[in-house]
Order: structure tokens, then C-alpha cells, then sequence
């Protein structure tokens, strides 16, 4: 399966390994594009979500929205809190890094 299609089955997929959903979350940071971001926004909102997946869903997603130079406050309002905060320091910090 091509990257990041690949990546993105991984992290929806809850019956997947907790470690492998995590890497998958991180290394999609690399990529753009809305699919990945509508991936790593569905895994952040998640109420039910593993706290260390959703962190790490969180900072990728923070990473391509400072790359990308989106701030959607829409979408940031339907992250979870503790993604919001995430998202939000990672936004805060790429902007002191310019």
C-alpha cells in the first residue's frame, strides 16, 4: 500500500498495536494533504482515543499545520482538549522558530 495510505490504515485501524498506530501518527508528519489531515483530526477528537496515540496524532498534526500555514479554528474546536493544547503549542512554537 502506497505511503501514506499505508500509514493512514494503520492509524485507524483499532486493532492494531498501539506502538504501530503511534509511529504511524508520527511519521505521517511528513506528508500533506487533506486526507492525512482529516486522519490525524478523526484520531485527535476521538474521546475514546489511547492518550499516547492521540498526543502523538496531536503533534503531527500541529507540525503540518505550521508547515502548511493553516490555523482552521474549526477544526482546532473539535480536537480534544488535551489535542488542542498539543496542536496549539506546537502552532506557538513554529512561530518563535521564525
Amino acid at each position: 500500500m502506497p505511503q501514506p495510505a499505508g500509514l493512514i490504515s494503520v492509524l485507524l485501524d483499532r486493532t492494531a498495536r498501539i506502538g504501530e498506530r503511534d509511529d504511524a501518527a508520527m511519521d505521517l508528519e511528513a506528508y500533506a494533504g487533506e486526507h492525512v489531515v482529516q486522519a490525524l483530526v478523526e484520531v485527535a477528537s476521538s474521546p475514546v482515543e489511547d492518550d499516547l496515540v492521540l498526543a502523538s496524532a496531536a503533534e503531527s498534526l500541529g507540525q503540518i499545520l505550521a508547515r502548511d500555514g493553516g490555523f482552521p479554528e474549526d477544526l482546532l474546536e473539535s480536537l480534544q482538549p488535551a489535542a488542542r493544547r498539543i496542536v496549539e503549542e506546537v502552532l506557538r512554537a513554529s512561530r518563535r522558530g521564525m
